[in-house]
This record gives structure tokens, C-alpha cells and sequence, in this order.
């Protein structure tokens, strides 16, 4: 059975002329492997966006590169929710330095008041 994935997230700043640039490499990593017809990034000035919603993610993807491209001035988090798991994965990211937060679905909702 199929997993329904949900993707949201925001990292700031993304330079758009750094040499191999986060953009760039985020772009290959997440959507090569869906071969999406619609954007999965979007740029916002200095901040790339990300937003997806499918059956498949490629999540150790873009952790690698993130892991091996943000700078130390760079945050941003993103949330992935497995609808199948009924969980939700926080990646945030406090100047350069990454954290990994799982929490079962029902306490991000009791959290944020639904």
C-alpha cells in the first residue's frame, strides 16, 4: 500500500548565485525521483519553499543534501506528515544546525488546538 505524504517547509537564505547552490541541489534530489509535472520548490526571494503532497517523497534525499549543503547563516524547518503512520516529522534548522524532531499526529493536533 501506498503512503500519502504530505511536505511542507521553508529554508532562508538561499543565495541564487552561490556555487552548487542549495536551490540547484534540493531541485535534482526532489524531484528527479517523482518526476513531478507541477513544482515541488518555489523561490521567495532569498527563501526556497517546499511544498508537496503525493504517495511517495524522497525524504533521505533532501535530509542529505541538507545535511551536506546548508551554511551556518541558513534556517527554515519542514514538516512531513505520514498520513499512513499517522506521524509528523519536524526538520528544523537554527542557524546551520539541524535538529529531527517524530511526533504521533493526534499531539501535533492537540497542540495546535483541533
Amino acid at each position: 500500500m501506498a503512503v500519502l505524504m504530505k511536505v511542507y517547509g521553508h529554508i532562508y537564505p538561499v543565495a541564487e548565485d552561490e556555487e552548487r547552490a542549495l536551490w540547484r541541489v534540493l531541485q535534482t534530489a526532489i524531484t528527479d525521483p517523482i518526476s513531478a509535472d507541477i513544482p515541488l520548490l518555489e523561490r521567495d526571494h532569498d527563501m526556497v519553499r517546499i511544498s508537496f503532497e503525493g504517495l511517495y517523497f524522497p525524504l533521505d534525499d533532501m535530509l542529505a543534501v541538507i545535511r551536506d549543503y546548508i551554511h551556518p547563516t541558513q534556517n527554515g524547518k519542514v514538516d512531513v506528515l505520514n498520513i499512513e503512520e499517522w506521524s509528523m516529522l519536524r526538520l528544523r534548522i537554527e542557524q546551520g544546525a539541524t535538529s529531527i524532531r517524530t511526533s504521533p499526529l493526534n499531539a501535533v493536533l492537540d497542540y495546535s488546538g483541533f
